[in-house]
């Protein structure tokens, strides 16, 4: 009876905790990404071409090699937003991002050498020619998506 309390409890609290695990195959069935500017709460869409690739590669190396300490004090409105989205409109999953750093299950993942920035050199310079979605589109585009702060 003691061992089948625990498994309950066990699995229970796994269940209950609202972190999903991230693998190598996470972003397999991404087919667009939404760069969500924090400011403006309008997105860059990226999709099969060659900077969506370099960005997907990006966050899934970061995530799977880098150093990690846990992020618990500061407010995730000032980050910009990465939401990556599967052929049926639906979040596969989503990071906070600002400098050098990646958000995701409340720890943070510097990006080495900088080249997150790069991204977000090339990010501005789409929203300054027009290229990106308002925030009423975003919300078309994805299914479930809220634009709440954490």
């Amino acid at each position: 009876m003691y061992k089948l309390t625990l498994l309950v409890l066990l699995s229970f609290g796994c269940i209950a905790s609202d972190d999903i695990p991230f693998h190598s195959s996470t972003l397999d069935d991404t087919k667009l990404i939404f760069w969500v500017d924090h400011e403006t709460k309008s997105a860059v869409l990226y999709g099969r071409f060659e900077m969506f690739h370099k960005l997907k590669d990006l966050v899934s190396t970061t995530i799977l090699t880098a150093n990690t300490k846990v992020q618990t004090s500061e407010s995730f409105c000032s980050y910009d937003k990465l939401v990556f989205v599967d052929s049926n409109k639906d979040i596969i999953s989503s990071f906070h991002i600002k400098n050098n750093t990646i958000i995701f299950n409340r720890s943070n993942f510097t990006v080495p050498e900088q080249q997150l920035s790069d991204f977000f050199v090339h990010n501005q310079k789409r929203i300054n020619n027009g290229d990106e979605l308002h925030s009423k589109a975003v919300k078309l585009n994805i299914n479930n998506y809220s634009e709440k702060c954490l």
